[in-house]
C-alpha cells in the first residue's frame, strides 16, 4: 500500500503524491515499476507525469546519497552549544568547517546552535567536543548527546528547498524559495 506523502504543493493531484512517495523511496525504479506500483496507471503516464514535475521543478533531480553513518561502529550525536550572543554567527561559520558535523541549526533561545555530526568513535567524540568548547571563542556550554536509535527520519534522502534567513529577518519574499 502507498501511503502519500504529505505535502501541500499546489497543482499535483493524487497520482503525482503517489509517484513522488515511491521516487522519494527509490528514485532508481523504472517508469514501468513505479506504474506496478501504483495500479491501474500506464508506463507512459508517469514517465509524462514525472516529466512534467521535473520541468516545474518540483523534482530537481535524482541523486545517490552515501551516509557514512551507516558504519556500525560510528557514533552519532547532537550537540546543543550556547555561545555569547555577538558570537553566534562566528561560531556557526567555524563549525561548518568542521569535518564531523553533518547538520548545524540556529535554534530558538539566547544565542543557541544545534549541530548533527558523526565521529568514529568515543575518543574522538571527546575529543572533538573538547576542541569546540576550548578552542571557539564565545561558547558558553555545551551539551553532548549520543544518538542511540533513530525511530523516524522523514527527510532522510530527500532535498527540499529552503528559505534563505534574510527573507524571514528582512521582510523579503517571504514563503518564496531561493533562486538557485
Amino acid at each position: 500500500m502507498i501511503t502519500n506523502i504529505n505535502m501541500d504543493i499546489e497543482g499535483i493531484d493524487e497520482l503525482d503524491k503517489k509517484i513522488l512517495t515511491i521516487i522519494a523511496d527509490n528514485a532508481r525504479l523504472t517508469y514501468s515499476e513505479i506504474a506496478e506500483r501504483i495500479g491501474d496507471v500506464s508506463r507512459v503516464s508517469v514517465k509524462n507525469r514525472m516529466k512534467a514535475l521535473e520541468e516545474r521543478g518540483i523534482i530537481r533531480g535524482y541523486k545517490t546519497v552515501i551516509d557514512p553513518t551507516g558504519d556500525p561502529n560510528g557514533i552519532r550525536f547532537f550537540m546543543d552549544i550556547e555561545t555569547e550572543p555577538e558570537s553566534l554567527h562566528d561560531v556557526v561559520d567555524m563549525l561548518a568547517g568542521y569535518r564531523y558535523n553533518r547538520q548545524i541549526f540556529t535554534a530558538t533561545g539566547e544565542s543557541r546552535i544545534h549541530v548533527m555530526g558523526y565521529v568514529p568513535n568515543n575518543a574522538t567524540l571527546r575529543s572533538y567536543v573538547d576542541s569546540v568548547y576550548r578552542k571557539l571563542k564565545g561558547v558558553r556550554r555545551i551539551i553532548c548527546h549520543e544518538i542511540l536509535v533513530t525511530h523516524k527520519d522523514v527527510d532522510g534522502g530527500i532535498d527540499y528547498v529552503r528559505y534563505k534567513e534574510s527573507e524571514y529577518m528582512e521582510g523579503g519574499h517571504e514563503g518564496q524559495p531561493d533562486a538557485e
